[in-house]
């Protein structure tokens, strides 16, 4: 037998954090205070902006297409949220049974998010943080995230709750030098830009490239902001707006009764008893639809009731290329994009972020590379509705619950490590 001392295997450096979000707004917060059970983990949040909360919903000057109640369903009211019980911003929102503006909804996330930021504690959150790539190592069973400023961090799970995004359409690359996307144009910082450019448009049309939420958002903020000029610039030539649609819309009902009774041919989509309505609800287009103030506007739209506003049909958006030739301004509502780093495993590149391939994961939020899921990897609602999914009230309504039961399956707090 040797007289050699044995020769200690070196201890891997701890691990940053148990679980790490990159992202700190509505998804992160809306479900960790729906799982407040999981803060016995070292959480750690990295968020670009400098609040943890509302996220991009700050910054849009429309109302909500949902009514508020439904942003804050899942919130559990117990640990350290206990204390919102008393918050009256919060309440404005989750006692809302209509949609209300983004604005209160933003106001009641921060509330949110401050609450999650003191239960996190100083280490728990990276404010103007932007994570740029993370690489996932099997063997070492840890996830390294890599910051803009070049330095990393490391974490035993990564959560990616980084938002969407709209990316330039390829079909209205032609004129991509008058194309604003529809989230700037709602954007409360950049409203003076846009009256300046309807201004200066002198008179020259202004197309809106859409005919989603997102675009009659944009158009009932070009309206806005259109009546604004009117009334500080009398006689000045303003534009006429124009909604170019693909095809006709789909609007939501309550049943398929009402749909039937209420559908107007040309107007909107004829639904699928089968493919259209939520097998749960009864809803027709319960996802997909317009509702509230957009459906309204479409119709009013549709019906020639909006003045100074016209819809155009162009099924390829190549076929209204003389009206966007005309424009002085594009808006393009042509649908969002899930934003998220690039993705490394095990040293080779698996995903990188401006892949035009959706960022896709199991009923679990287990992120799905070639059709596998990993186990040091999560998605939190990235990306929009799937298309064969958005109609079914079903589809990840219990994904919190699932995601939540993952994590504390995978990630034990550490004081039970080893135990």
């Amino acid at each position: 037998m040797s007289d050699r001392p044995a020769i200690p295997t070196p201890r891997q450096p701890a691990a940053d954090s148990d679980i790490a979000f990159v992202g700190g707004g509505f998804r992160t917060t809306t479900f960790l205070s729906s799982a407040p059970g999981l803060l016995r983990r070292r959480i750690r949040v990295y968020e670009r902006g400098t609040t943890v909360g509302p996220g991009g919903f700050a910054r849009y000057g429309i109302t909500t297409t949902s009514i508020g109640s439904r942003f804050f369903k899942h919130l559990d009211p117990s640990g350290p949220f206990a204390s919102l019980a008393r918050s009256r911003a919060l309440a404005d929102v989750v006692h809302a049974e209509q949609p209300v503006a983004m604005e209160r909804l933003a106001t009641a996330l921060t509330a949110l998010g401050g609450t999650l930021a003191d239960a996190l504690g100083p280490e728990g959150v990276r404010l103007g943080s932007a994570v740029v790539a993370v690489h996932a190592d099997s063997r070492q069973r840890r996830v390294v995230l890599q910051l803009s400023d070049g330095s990393t961090e490391s974490a035993r799970h990564v959560v990616l709750a980084t938002g969407r995004t709209e990316r330039p359409h390829p079909e209205l690359a032609r004129w991509r030098s008058k194309v604003l996307a529809s989230g700037t144009v709602i954007s409360v910082g950049h409203r003076q830009d846009v009256k300046d450019r309807l201004l200066a448009a002198a008179g020259r049309p202004v197309v809106v490239a859409g005919c989603s939420h997102s675009a009659m958002s944009a158009l009932q903020t070009l309206l806005d902001v259109r009546a604004e000029l009117r009334a500080e610039h009398p006689g000045a030539p303003l534009p006429a707006l124009r909604v170019v649609r693909r095809g006709p819309a789909r609007l939501m009902y309550d049943s398929a009764d009402l749909a039937r009774l209420g559908q107007v041919p040309g107007r909107e989509r004829p639904f699928d008893p089968v493919a259209d309505v939520c097998p749960a609800t009864g809803i027709v287009y319960r996802d997909s639809g317009l509702r509230h103030q957009s459906r309204a506007l479409y119709c009013a739209l549709w019906a020639g009731e909006v003045p100074g506003a016209a819809l155009v049909d162009a099924p390829v958006l190549g076929d209204a290329a003389d009206g966007f030739d005309e424009a002085a301004l594009i808006v393009q509502a042509l649908g969002y994009h899930g934003r998220a780093p690039d993705i490394h495993v095990d040293g080779v590149p698996a995903r990188p972020g401006d892949s035009p391939a959706r960022l896709l994961a199991d009923d679990d939020g287990a992120l799905l590379l070639s059709g596998t899921a990993h186990p040091l990897l999560s998605v939190l609602r990235v990306e929009p509705t799937p298309l064969d999914r958005r109609d079914d009230t079903a589809y990840a309504s219990d994904l919190y619950e699932r995601l939540a039961s993952r994590l504390d399956r995978l990630v034990a707090p550490v004081a039970e490590v080893g135990a």
